[in-house]
């Protein structure tokens, strides 16, 4: 095993070595959740009432967002929030639910492989799937508890050239002459690198195969120097593109670039610049993928304090209603709630529904990114640190 992979390795044998939360706490809160899961959202609400008073909840998200405070002027529940990043949140749950120390009820978390492999494998989070909403959640979203997911899109600067479309093809991202796309660095950004492990998957490998035969002009035929033809694709994408630290930044270069300038960011980034010359690749009908999809999880503490109004928070968060007044104007984020579309105020971004982008898009794949991930981690981590 590589050095990157060795790294991790260790880093989560360490943390799941500390002392696990306390086996009474652990079934109260268990308890909690069981019963939670069964009850009307009337009945939740008034037993989160009667368990948490005039106190305050905690959540830790990784989405500013969250701080609309819809939930309070709905339920009269207050509560307060943190926002770490994709690494912090891992170090904050080992050093307070590794220990049995009190910290948050909710976590708002991104990066399947360290969800799964630490906090759930280590007894630190448990999964709330409400009854009510499993006609209406996809089974492969409801544990863990997939709240909502974001996007990474391929954006252009059109120039004011509407009908130009450039981009046909996800290997023009490959090309010499195309280099500079800017992308948020995966050894940094863990929705970025889950991301290429999963489009190591067989079915992605062969949507690749067909976009490279439709832009070349002839089968891909394997050299050796790749195991497949999806780290081909990684590897000369990667020594191709730009890294950018955040997608805000990435948002502004390409409003404010040359006609043709393209970048992989985050959606919603949109709302941020002027938009008028930015043209979204997937609208154009690009070939082989357009981009990323990734989940936030949205988990109770094993260690929570207030269990029932952890659970009635994250059944506000999948409700039409919910999802509709924290997110629903916004382009680029998306209810796992079947019954939930995007907003007219989003289409106008040119956002589309879940249902579209699940066809042209990459989807994190948390059984695939489990089998894969250290081979893949190696040899990611080799590209983008050989990077010039």
């Amino acid at each position: 095993m590589k050095k990157a992979a060795a790294l991790l390795l260790a880093l989560v044998m360490c943390m799941s070595i500390l002392l696990p939360v306390s086996a009474l706490a652990e079934t109260d809160v268990q308890k909690a959740i069981a019963e939670a899961a069964k009850m009307s959202w009337d009945e939740l609400l008034a037993k989160a009432k009667e368990e948490i008073g005039d106190n305050k909840f905690m959540i830790y998200s990784n989405t500013s967002q969250i701080e609309e405070n819809t939930f309070t002027e709905k339920t009269g529940i207050a509560f307060e929030d943190r926002l770490p990043t994709d690494s912090e949140v891992y170090e904050v749950l080992t050093q307070e639910v590794g220990n049995g120390v009190y910290g948050a009820d909710v976590y708002l978390l991104q990066d399947c492989f360290m969800l799964t492999n630490l906090a759930i494998a280590s007894g630190w989070l448990e999964n709330y799937m409400p009854e009510e909403y499993k006609d209406v959640i996809n089974e492969e979203d409801q544990n863990p508890l997939a709240a909502i997911y974001l996007n990474r899109v391929f954006i252009y600067n059109d120039g004011g050239d509407k009908e130009a479309k450039p981009y046909k093809n996800v290997w023009q991202f490959t090309e010499p002459e195309f280099k500079g796309t800017e992308f948020k660095n995966p050894m940094t950004e863990k929705s970025s690198l889950n991301f290429l492990i999963s489009m190591t998957s067989e079915k992605w490998q062969a949507k690749l195969a067909e976009a490279y035969k439709n832009y070349y002009g002839k089968e891909w035929v394997s050299t050796g120097e790749f195991q497949n033809i999806s780290y081909e694709w990684i590897y000369k994408f990667l020594m191709n593109c730009s890294f950018v630290a955040k997608d805000s930044t990435i948002a502004k270069d390409i409003a404010e670039g040359a006609k043709g300038s393209v970048g992989l960011f985050v959606f919603s980034k949109l709302r941020s610049v002027d938009a008028t010359n930015l043209t979204v690749c997937a609208n154009d009908g690009i070939e082989g993928f357009a981009g990323l999809m990734y989940p936030i999880y949205a988990q109770v503490a094993a260690n929570a304090k207030y269990p029932y109004t952890a659970c009635l928070y994250i059944n506000y968060l999948l409700s039409e209603e919910g999802y509709g007044k924290i997110w629903g104007s916004k382009m680029g984020t998306y209810s796992v709630n079947n019954n939930v579309t995007v907003s007219e105020n989003a289409k106008t971004y040119g956002d589309q529904p879940l249902s579209f982008w699940k066809d042209c898009l990459v989807f994190e794949d948390p059984a695939h990114v489990q089998n894969v991930y250290f081979e893949a981690l190696d040899l990611i981590n080799e590209w983008c640190a050989s990077k010039k």
